[in-house]
């Protein structure tokens, strides 16, 4: 563990220094405060934890104190510790789903499509590449559409540029209708009901071809988010991935306790 990350923990750790909580043990108010750089990944899996002396030394405590936060941890599997060698963490941090209503999300997208032009720059029923076939659990000869878009907005600015994989469809992905209705619609049209999505945003750099359709120069930084959208089943039937121009294109999550 850097110093630097430990003296952060330590200005937390003074100003949390009044009132009720100053009446909880130090080494509770030490472990809880290691434990939650562990738990929200300030410290990653493998890191090396301080030393009871560099504990001693940064927070002002007895080496008992340091000792017993320490055992803490250890006690439940968040480090490990070896004489001679250290503490190091075994917690291995994941970040968690923020989860929303499918409604909210549909209309959202709705909106955003009444408020844009698509440009479908492909649409094929094709074999696809192997990882999106294991991601749809296709046979190896099995076909899906592949429809590659960009969605202008209300200046005809491109902002941007999807590719995206559907199983099951049989009418309504042509150009023209891809220009009057939502993607979503159409998936409807064709009896596939959408009960779960999961969406994982990112950031890609623009090859070549994405640049140009999004009038960026190769390399630009973009926003890239993936898609996959559930049947009622728990079948994968749509798999979209989504670049975006960010001087175009903002995505806004707005979340409460309701």
């Amino acid at each position: 563990m850097l110093i630097d990350q430990l003296n952060t923990l330590k200005a937390e750790w003074d100003a949390s220094q009044s009132g009720v909580l100053s009446r909880i043990p130090l080494y509770h108010q030490i472990y809880t405060a290691l434990k939650d750089a562990i738990v929200n990944g300030t410290i990653t899996f493998g890191d090396k934890m301080p030393t009871e002396q560099q504990l001693v030394s940064v927070f002002d405590v007895s080496r008992i104190t340091a000792k017993r936060a320490l055992d803490e941890l250890a006690a439940e599997n968040l480090i490990v510790r070896h004489r001679g060698k250290g503490s190091h963490v075994t917690y291995r941090w994941e970040p968690s789903p923020v989860k929303g209503p499918l409604i909210g999300l549909i209309k959202n997208m709705s909106e955003l499509f009444q408020h844009s032009s698509t440009k479908a720059i492909s649409i094929e029923k094709t074999t696809p590449p192997a990882e999106v076939r294991i991601e749809l659990g296709l046979e190896g000869g099995e076909k899906v559409h592949k429809v590659v878009r960009v969605h202008c907005d209300e200046d005809g600015e491109p902002y941007a540029y999807y590719v995206s994989w559907t199983v099951g469809i049989s009418r309504g992905f042509t150009r023209r209708n891809m220009q009057e209705h939502s993607r979503l619609e159409i998936i409807s049209q064709n009896g596939i009901s959408l009960t779960h999505v999961k969406q994982t945003l990112s950031a890609e750099p623009a090859t070549i071809r994405v640049a140009a359709a999004l009038d960026v120069v190769p390399g630009a930084a973009l926003l890239s988010l993936t898609r996959r959208s559930f049947d009622e089943t728990g079948r994968l039937v749509d798999l979209l991935h989504g670049l975006y121009n960010p001087k175009r294109f903002k995505y806004l999550i707005e979340l409460s306790l309701e």
